[in-house]
């Protein structure tokens, strides 16, 4: 779509005063070229495609700040256990089973569910090896994307698949930095990405505190999880996991933390005077058991907030839809009706996710200039009806679902459409993701 018009759509900019109006908007290469309001003049010039868009809400595509594509080949396979079990019993000795085969097979069947719903833009984690894999995945499907390796160097229960040399580990997260950063039109980034706190060593740490800032990339890990987590970290470092991280350089507007559903009063407010972001993933915390994350006292206080599925292996689904139901319904139930409203989660989950990846100059709303990134969701189905048209919000966090969207674009391109994803064979798809999952089973040889 070199340029391209939607007309007539209702256009949910999520632009900083939040302007929603019915009208077309043109897409000229990878940018958002014109916004103009119903019965406006059109931009001139000749237009290549033209699709009726009045039976649709365009946003600005969905970022998911959480996610392990590394993870979607498990998908119904590690049940009814938390987390530290959940990683020694089932996640270690698959994602340790990964050979590179099995890594594009479980990166391909994820990208393409994540397309299928409105998502074009992720913060992944994967695990230690066969990272290049994901990257091509990544470059060929269009996703947009940030994301390193899993870094993992010490811990108890690791598998000697994933325990890293700690030189080792730097040097490979050094080297796909150097090859995948700013790939692909600048549409792929890298991030460093130490596991957690209980799987990497204070050396590894530090380097990757330092590493990152020299490098000016994202650090992306996971903290304050769970209470077991925190309780072995008071133990051994005398430090919970949000300022352990601090003490070893890992904090700042460019560090983003899975979970947060620990963080108590006091890390609430480094957080926030840091700018380190937390993304909010209620679907693997409610499974995994590791509680509610107190969302509404962080948005409170200003701390950077996204959100994201986290991976198939602890959600099931990697569904957006799905999880800002689950994050408002759940905020509800702990402060009260009136807490965490649709438009504050839709914020989440577009151009917060944008601020929390320091990517919003470029995406995360529909406005003049910035990159083509959307998502087209249909609003006339059974489902939807009567539509709220003073609360689309309420309707896209309540009312909506995955299999509404109509369209994905990013970067211009148009991604998947009406149950397509661009260029991909999704029964060759899914056959491989079974043939793949099955030898990784082989190898992995778990028991029980």
């Amino acid at each position: 779509m070199a340029i391209g018009l939607f007309k007539n759509a209702l256009l949910v900019t999520m632009n900083p005063i939040r302007e929603v109006l019915r009208g077309d908007l043109l897409v000229r290469d990878d940018r958002i070229a014109g916004i103009n309001r119903a019965g406006q003049q059109n931009v001139g010039g000749k237009i290549d495609h033209t699709l009726d868009a009045s039976r649709w809400a365009i946003l600005p595509g969905f970022i998911q700040t959480h996610i392990h594509l590394c993870q979607t080949l498990f998908r119904n396979q590690a049940e009814d256990l938390a987390l530290l079990n959940w990683l020694r019993q089932r996640i270690w000795p698959f994602e340790a089973a990964h050979d590179a085969a099995s890594m594009r097979a479980s990166a391909r069947l994820g990208i393409a569910e994540l397309l299928a719903g409105g998502t074009t833009t992720i913060l992944d984690m994967g695990s230690a090896r066969h990272y290049d894999v994901v990257f091509d995945e990544l470059q060929k499907w269009g996703l947009r994307a940030t994301g390193g390796k899993c870094m993992i160097d010490t811990g108890a229960g690791v598998p000697p698949g994933l325990l890293e040399k700690t030189a080792g580990s730097l040097q490979e997260s050094q080297q796909l930095y150097k090859t995948w950063h700013s790939a692909a039109n600048g549409r792929l980034r890298y991030a460093f990405a130490p596991r957690f706190a209980l799987s990497c060593t204070e050396r590894l740490l530090r380097e990757v505190g330092t590493m990152a800032r020299d490098l000016g990339c994202m650090i992306h890990t996971h903290a304050a999880e769970t209470a077991a987590e925190e309780e072995i970290l008071l133990q051994e470092k005398k430090y919970r996991s949000i300022d352990f991280f601090r003490e070893l350089g890992i904090a700042g507007s460019h560090c983003c933390f899975a979970h947060g559903v620990q963080v108590n009063a006091d890390e609430i407010t480094s957080l926030a005077q840091d700018r380190t972001a937390i993304t909010h993933c209620p679907s693997s915390n409610a499974k995994l058991a590791s509680g509610i994350a107190p969302i509404l006292q962080m948005r409170q206080a200003g701390v950077r907030l996204g959100i994201g599925v986290d991976g198939a292996a602890c959600n099931n689904h990697l569904d957006i839809f799905s999880e800002m139901r689950l994050a408002g319904l759940l905020q509800k139930l702990q402060h009260g009706a009136t807490a965490l409203s649709a438009q504050a989660i839709v914020e989440m989950a577009t151009i917060d996710g944008a601020r929390c990846l320091n990517w919003d100059a470029e995406i995360g709303s529909l406005e003049i200039g910035k990159k083509a990134d959307l998502v087209a969701i249909n609003l006339d189905a059974p489902h939807a009806y009567p539509l709220n048209r003073e609360n689309i919000y309420a309707q896209i966090v309540y009312a909506a679902k995955n299999s509404d969207v109509r369209l994905t674009m990013v970067d211009g391109r148009v991604c998947y459409e009406n149950g397509e994803i661009s260029k991909m064979d999704i029964k060759a798809t899914l056959a491989a993701a079974e043939l793949e999952w099955k030898k990784l089973l082989q190898r992995a040889q778990i028991t029980g």
